[in-house]
């Protein structure tokens, strides 16, 4: 008798990839996993979880749609959603392969993107506190050069070079900085020598309008005006210098000097606050963000990557995040317990006015108004491209500083000559009555008693 093989068939007679295996007169179906039956036609959905659609595909997506497998599903994402279970965004998880990934620190990577994509205006925190967990050579090739800013600069109607005389240095939130006479440069200009325009600094400032990040408010380059000795911060006071404009700003100097000693409290060198970790001369605000940077180590055993901190200290990572931001939420600085920052004793700031004016500059071909003339003349673009620059003029109107200085109301000898002084009003006594006293005692009281005689 001739055995039929009942395995050649088609369709098979085994479902789900089961395997057939043929014997005399019968077959038998070798199921793969998630698989049963006799021709292995039984398949649970395993998308269902008892009578309900799983949920593991929309913990945070909720287009995700749960495929079915053989003893297991798989997700299907919708937009804006990956990995296996959806659970993460595109955009987020973008970022963490242009990273390299962050190991242990992925969670609070995540958890902080996500509050970057719920409230944008985090960023302006957040990313300066990733930064500073660089080094300063990493963030220094992060930002621009000085040929990247600068068209040209001029002092006292001079162009300057821009490398020898403009300092560059690295902020954690402010990026490169480019300064003028900074306190480490020990080149030729020093002091103003003559008012006006002519005798001020002047530059052309690229915009790069196109590289500006999209939650930045304007677009603009920050100028500060202060004292070649004193460091600034990302929050000091500054001006907006927006593209297409000439910036003018006409600058004066106040000088303050106070006394210390007996008369009062003030700060001569940072030796005499507890911490100052800020280079150049010492300022309040300084000593205010190094009393901060001591209570983040005190309270998180770091400090925060977003100032400068003591030499050696371990900066804040990402998990320390929610510790830091708690120390900040403490507010005022100078209100803590332990904190005392006087003013200095010796110190100066620049009062300012500050002017824009428009200016244009282009072909007079690309001025028209046909949009499409423009469009197909390649020189024109080149035109439009110059106009993404900007024009600083800082000069000081007049040559004069305004001193403020405090003197003692009383003096050593101000205060004798008023004891004197008073002396004399309510006794009556002064230099001719001591004379006068004198004079009766040794020649008129002996004639007196021997007259009585």
């Amino acid at each position: 008798i001739q055995d039929v093989d009942e395995c050649a068939v088609d369709p098979p007679i085994c479902e789900n990839f089961g395997t057939c295996v043929n014997s005399p007169g019968s077959y038998q179906c070798l199921c793969i996993d998630g698989a049963y039956g006799d021709r292995c036609e039984i398949n649970p959905n395993d998308c269902l979880n008892g009578t309900t659609l799983t949920e593991a595909c929309n913990t945070l997506d909720p287009k995700a749609k749960c495929v079915d497998g053989y003893g297991s599903f798989s997700c299907a994402c919708g937009p804006g959603y990956t990995l296996q279970f959806c659970d993460i965004e595109i955009i987020i998880y973008d970022v963490l392969q242009l990273i390299g990934g962050t190991g242990s620190d992925e969670f609070e990577m995540i958890s902080m993107l996500r509050d970057l994509i719920k409230y944008p205006s985090k960023m302006k925190d957040l990313v300066p506190f990733m930064i500073g967990l660089q080094s300063r050579e990493n963030r220094t090739r992060m930002s621009w050069e000085v040929e990247d800013m600068f068209l040209w600069v001029a002092y006292e109607e001079r162009t300057i070079d821009l490398k020898k005389d403009l300092v560059a240095w690295n902020d954690v939130a402010l990026g490169n900085c480019f300064t003028f006479n900074h306190l480490n440069n020990s080149e030729r200009w020093h002091r103003t020598r003559s008012s006006g325009a002519e005798g001020g600094l002047k530059a052309a400032v690229k915009m790069n309008t196109a590289e500006f990040v999209p939650w930045t408010e304007t677009s603009a380059i920050l100028t500060f005006i202060h004292p070649n000795t004193e460091n600034i911060f990302s929050e000091s006071s500054r001006y907006n210098a927006p593209p297409s404009t000439e910036t003018t700003i006409r600058t004066r100097e106040t000088r303050f000097e106070r006394l210390g000693g007996k008369y009062g409290k003030c700060v001569k060198s940072i030796e005499e606050v507890d911490s100052y970790y800020y280079d150049g001369s010492y300022t309040t605000d300084g000593c205010l963000r190094s009393c901060y940077q001591d209570e983040v180590q005190k309270e998180c055993g770091c400090m925060d990557s977003r100032y400068p901190m003591h030499a050696g200290t371990a900066p804040c990572q990402l998990p320390d995040r929610k510790c830091v931001e708690s120390i900040t939420a403490k507010g005022d600085v100078s209100t803590w317990a332990g904190c005392e920052c006087p003013l200095p004793c010796e110190n100066s700031q620049f009062d300012s006015s500050y002017a824009l004016a428009p200016f244009v500059r282009g072909r007079s071909k690309c001025n028209s108004y046909t949009a499409k003339q423009q469009a197909n003349d390649s020189s024109c673009a080149e035109a439009n491209g110059e106009a993404d620059y900007a024009i600083i003029n800082v000069h000081m109107p007049r040559l004069t500083v305004d001193i403020f200085q405090e003197t003692p109301a009383w003096t050593f000898n101000r205060v004798l000559g008023n004891i004197g002084g008073l002396g004399g009003i309510v006794c009556g006594i002064n230099l001719i009555t001591f004379f006068e006293f004198a004079y009766l005692f040794f020649f008129h009281l002996p004639m007196t008693l021997i007259f009585n005689r």
